[in-house]
């Protein structure tokens, strides 16, 4: 069974181009899918890396502000916030304006705890009153005023009736 040369010339174009095609599709085609699937993929991932740094950058902005914060937050019974606020309405006079300091119940968020302290002062100017919750908010210890509502009073419309929250915040 001897092939003609013409045969062979045909087998010979025929393999050749089953072996071209083969290649073509299990070798090229794949390769070219890969390097256009990361073509796309690369920009993509480059702004996951900018966003992922930008993230970062937060993040270590957030944690060195919650350390300066832990770092004002006194440790389970070792401030009170109620003989604070007295000292700092005798230092700032406002004493004999405050009707009331009343605690509220606690919050506790592990490993923190919340406590808040409602003050009413009356008939208070707000000349006065403006540097009292200055002292408040500049305190050694971490507070925060939460709620602050100011009420003209009728009788005597420059002199204010004034309510507030303080929260004081202790590691637990």
């Amino acid at each position: 069974s001897k092939l003609s040369p013409r045969e062979v010339v045909f087998l010979l174009v025929g393999g050749a181009l089953t072996a071209s095609i083969l290649i073509y599709f299990f070798l090229i085609e794949p390769i070219r899918e890969k390097a256009s699937l990361y073509s796309r993929l690369i920009p993509q991932k480059e702004a996951e890396i900018v966003q992922l740094r930008s993230l970062s950058e937060k993040y270590i902005v957030l944690s060195t502000g919650i350390k300066a914060i832990e770092g004002r937050l006194p440790g389970a019974n070792q401030f009170s916030s109620l003989s604070y606020l007295e000292g700092i309405a005798k230092q700032n006079q406002v004493r004999e304006n405050i009707a009331y300091i009343r605690a509220i119940p606690q919050v506790a968020q592990a490993p923190y705890r919340e406590i808040p302290m409602e003050v009413k002062m009356e008939n208070i100017s707000l000349v006065r009153i403006i540097p009292f919750l200055n002292t408040i908010e500049n305190a050694p210890y971490f507070l925060r005023i939460k709620r602050l509502n100011m009420k003209a009073r009728v009788s005597e419309p420059q002199k204010l009736d004034v309510t507030f929250v303080v929260s004081s915040y202790e590691k637990i």
